[in-house]
């Protein structure tokens, strides 16, 4: 098999079985199957110079700096498939100047993760927070006064931070439920709020400003990092929610976690953290403790299903496949 052939997963996955079956012609290696440890960026140059790969998958717990996607160039190395959405792990100006495509998977997981933001959204305008049997002493359980603050979900209003794929899906689904959709995204076409009947607005303050709930739904950029920061926090009313299944540190958690603990918002659910696994992380471990009870945290799962993360896999290889070919990828991000 000529090394021209060939492609390596930079981290997460052990085993590439499946990406043979998808590349038969295709030598695919996994690099942590290599080095038998979690990969690092030396890790993966040591490797790279010894066998070339010239085009790599990566999930998310590689980073490629400018150092690092510049040395990976002089290897041979002519294409990144981010196995995801997110690209947020590689910077983009260093891979154009070190003239690598970067390629994504926009389109495996929009349905898995606008149903866990509308399940996170339903666990907190419907209080299902004080639910469990350690929320309160076993004698006030069954108060329903707990409950109290419960509203009719047709007479709230979802603010959508971030109108593509998921953002759209999600707020399908909160349109099912009666729901008025309002959302905030510059960068989208005019005329989608008349496609999708909702309500588009200029600015986050618009977004924010008397909406009941929060759904975060944008990419992670120098633009949108903690862009919900104390100051949009405030925007909202005290009875509203947050749900971010989008990337952690768009939201500015210390800001967060101040704000819930006062009870100047009512609940947050989170699939993403500012920094995951979240090691001394004050509002997960807020979380763990049971200091918060009004928070939900799920591990960044919202993408996840069988079906899912085999058509992310697939897709990803497909690809690789096409760059190894020389043919035009289907969703270079540059």
């Amino acid at each position: 098999m000529k090394s021209e052939m060939r492609v390596l997963v930079t981290d997460f996955q052990a085993k590439s079985d499946f990406e043979r079956e998808v590349l038969p012609d295709v030598e695919v290696d996994t690099l942590l199957s290599i080095v038998g440890h979690p990969p690092t960026p030396h890790d993966l140059l040591h490797v790279i110079a010894e066998r070339s790969a010239p085009v790599l998958i990566t999930w998310y717990e590689m980073f490629f700096d400018a150092a690092t996607l510049a040395a990976l160039s002089e290897a041979g190395v002519r294409g990144i498939v981010r196995a995801g959405v997110g690209v947020d792990n590689i910077d983009l100006a260093a891979a154009r100047a070190a003239n690598i495509m970067v390629c994504n998977v926009p389109d495996y997981g929009t349905d898995e993760v606008a149903d866990h933001a509308m399940a996170l959204l339903l666990w907190c305008l419907r209080c299902l927070y004080a639910a469990p049997p350690t929320a309160v002493p076993p004698e006030a359980w069954w108060n329903a006064g707990r409950f109290s603050s419960i509203q009719r979900l047709q007479e709230l209003t979802l603010a959508v931070l971030g109108f593509g794929r998921i953002g759209q899906a999600t707020a399908r689904r909160a349109q099912s439920f009666g729901l008025h959709v309002r959302w905030y995204d510059p960068y989208v076409p005019r005329g989608q709020d008349k496609v999708t009947r909702t309500t588009r607005v200029e600015s986050l303050h618009d977004l924010l400003q008397g909406a009941d709930a929060l759904s975060i739904h944008c990419a992670l950029t120098s633009e949108t990092r903690h862009m919900i920061d104390a100051t949009a926090l405030a925007l909202l009313p005290s009875h509203a929610v947050v749900v971010n299944t989008a990337r952690g540190p768009i939201i500015d958690e210390g800001a967060l976690y101040e704000a819930l603990r006062a009870r100047r918002l009512a609940a947050a659910a989170l699939d993403v953290l500012e920094r995951e696994p979240p090691v001394g992380d004050r509002l997960f471990n807020a979380y763990l403790c049971g200091e918060l009870p009004n928070v939900l945290v799920t591990p960044h799962v919202a993408w996840y299903s069988q079906q899912s993360a085999i058509e992310l896999r697939r897709k990803a290889a497909e690809e690789a496949g096409r760059l190894l070919r020389g043919e035009s990828p289907h969703n270079p991000v540059l």
